[in-house]
């Protein structure tokens, strides 16, 4: 038995399951829209919809809101961090606010989802 895993690891070179590839990509974001139950595309606003300047609520990775860039052709979201100082730990934790980048959602890339425009 172990004869035939070290020819199988042979065979498929050190790389072997840390190579990524499209359908590993594919088969990671169908199991995690199983995990938390979603469909993939339920309620997403499409492209054609999407107006430059515009804020949209959404889903993201790292935040429900985010400012639409046409020329960019993607959302700028606003994400906190909070790093603690191990002298002064648990008080004064040092925030830190950035712009974050995400593209639109697309069965192909992209994490952030728009789902209704704010301030309509």
């Amino acid at each position: 038995m172990r004869n035939a895993i070290s020819a199988h690891y042979a065979k498929i070179g050190r790389r072997g399951g840390l190579a990524s590839t499209p359908a590993k990509r594919a088969a990671a974001r169908r199991n995690a829209l199983k995990r938390w139950r979603r469909k993939p595309d339920a309620g997403i606003l499409p492209l054609n919809r999407l107006r430059d300047g515009m804020w949209y609520l959404g889903r993201g990775r790292n935040g429900a809101a985010g400012l639409w860039d046409a020329r960019a052709r993607c959302f700028w979201t606003i994400a906190l961090n909070d790093f603690a100082d191990p002298a002064t730990f648990p008080a004064e934790p040092r925030r830190q606010v950035r712009l974050k980048r995400e593209d639109y959602f697309s069965r192909q890339s992209g994490t952030f989802r728009p789902t209704a425009r704010l301030g309509a």
